[in-house]
């Protein structure tokens, strides 16, 4: 495939096709393998630009060829397949020396930058990845006690609402180039739902933060008492939930809330579980 005449990833076709991707996946092992499929479950659906990125990212690795039948592989995977993969190949790629983790860092960098703007969920797909590869700026040190929410300083309320201010671009739905004003609505009333729960403090106004300003609120998510951070996952999906369309989490709000209780080390809900079609369990 080249990217003079290949096209943009297209949806999954059927729960065949994205069985048949699974089984591939399940062994690949080599880190160019891995490179390849990580870099194609970032590919954001009809981008050109993100797909010649690819393309020149994975030409250099030691079998382009073999490069593109992944591709063609994660492609015929189901939207609600993808993150569960892409978590468990990630973990496959920690077991490979400094050299290749860093090696996929830096394209997946490129491959983000190529339509010159940074989705949102890139933010928490590259979060990720660096904490799962080992990367990541250690966290202050968590707190032991276990404090209710409630009587959380102001300064934790305060991380809380940038990082829920940050979920409202994703959750309820992540917006088009062209969102309809009820879609507007949609990321504030979700972010004032979350936010009222803690009626002891007050909310502060929605802002979306920058880079910097999320991260650093993101370090203090995860220094909080480690029986707190599930029950603010939990507001998270259960105003969500209580949003949802047709019966079920749009899959990029889902997404947004499975990466979120990774970062902070949360268990997922059950009901944002049952959103996932999950690997088959290695065996050890």
């Amino acid at each position: 495939m080249t990217a003079a005449n290949s096209e943009p990833p297209s949806p999954a076709a059927s729960l065949e096709t994205s069985a048949t991707a699974a089984d591939f996946l399940s062994r690949v092992q080599g880190s160019s393998e891995l490179i390849a499929a990580l870099l194609a479950l970032l590919l954001p659906a009809g981008s050109k630009r993100a797909l010649r990125a690819w393309e020149t990212e994975t030409g250099a690795l030691p079998d382009p060829a073999g490069a593109a039948g992944v591709l063609a592989h994660v492609c015929g995977l189901l939207p609600n397949a993808r993150l569960p993969w892409f978590e468990r190949l990630l973990k496959r790629m920690r077991r490979h020396p400094l050299e290749q983790r860093q090696l996929l860092l830096e394209a997946t960098r490129r491959l983000m930058s190529a339509r010159g703007s940074l989705r949102a969920i890139d933010r928490l797909h590259w979060l990720a990845m660096r904490q799962r590869l080992g990367e990541a700026t250690p966290a202050s040190a968590r707190q032991a006690a276990s404090t209710e929410l409630s009587q959380l300083p102001d300064v934790e309320v305060h991380a809380m609402a940038v990082y829920s201010a940050f979920l409202s671009r994703l959750v309820p739905l992540e917006l088009g180039d062209s969102p309809s004003e009820a879609e507007r609505a949609a990321g504030p009333d979700w972010y004032l739902a979350v936010m009222n729960e803690w009626p002891q403090h007050e909310v502060p106004a929605l802002q979306l933060p920058g880079g910097d300003a999320l991260v650093h609120a993101l370090q203090q998510l995860q220094a909080m008492p480690w029986m707190q951070r599930p029950v603010l996952v939990r507001t998270w999906v259960d105003a969500a939930l209580a949003r949802r369309e047709r019966g079920r989490l749009r899959d990029s709000a889902a997404d947004a809330l499975r990466l979120s209780c990774a970062l902070l080390d949360s268990p997922l809900p059950p009901e944002l579980a049952r959103h996932y079609i999950e690997p088959p369990e290695e065996l050890r």
